[in-house]
């Protein structure tokens, strides 16, 4: 009967050892499981943050470039504009030192002789002092049939011939002359600078 015990209890051992080993096989096979899913997932996760800063450096890249293009615009326009500008600046200094004296006297002159009388002539304060008195003397039949003279602080130089009511006028200041004549040297001054 020991025997019977003896066995008894060696097949106990037994079972329960290939119990926990089968139970321990179970565990060691489930947690293998999950680390392999954890691994799979951080491995997936990191492959995302990957590519999703390179998404991220792509589109601040992309963006960096369109933003110096908009700037090197920006400054080629401006630096248009300035010159531009500029030139504006220069063609009405030089229209103005031009149609100064006897070629102001000489410009109202040929002006007038082709509107009807009753007109009044302004020009600036500066040119009034200047040649005021000779323009009202070589233009005394015009004065006597109402041609008005009159200066103004408003223009600097050249001047303008206005209807009696003011309805209309024609504006022959250094500055309208410029406006005009600008836009067709500019045309030339962009095909030069590009």
């Amino acid at each position: 009967m020991e025997q019977q015990i003896q066995d008894l209890i060696a097949s106990i051992k037994r079972d329960g050892i290939e119990k926990a080993r089968s139970e321990s096989d179970r565990i060691i096979s489930e947690a293998n499981s999950k680390a392999e899913m954890i691994i799979r997932k951080a491995e997936a996760d990191r492959d995302k943050m990957i590519e999703d800063a390179k998404k991220e450096i792509d589109l601040m890249s992309s963006s960096s470039k369109a933003a110096l293009k908009q700037a090197a615009r920006d400054v080629s326009l401006s630096l248009k504009g300035e010159i531009e500008e500029l030139f504006s600046s220069i063609l009405r200094s030089s229209i103005e030192k031009e149609v100064k004296g006897d070629k102001l006297v000489e410009v109202i002159k040929c002006v007038l002789s082709s509107l009807s009388s009753g007109e009044e002539v302004v020009i600036s304060e500066g040119d009034m002092a200047e040649v005021g008195s000779i323009i009202k003397s070589e233009l005394k039949k015009e004065v006597e049939g109402g041609l008005s003279f009159s200066s103004s602080s408003s223009l600097s130089s050249g001047f303008r011939v206005v209807e009696k009511g003011g309805d209309a006028y024609i504006d022959l200041s250094g500055e309208e002359i410029t406006k005009l004549i600008a836009p067709y040297i500019s045309s030339s001054l962009r095909e030069i600078i590009g």
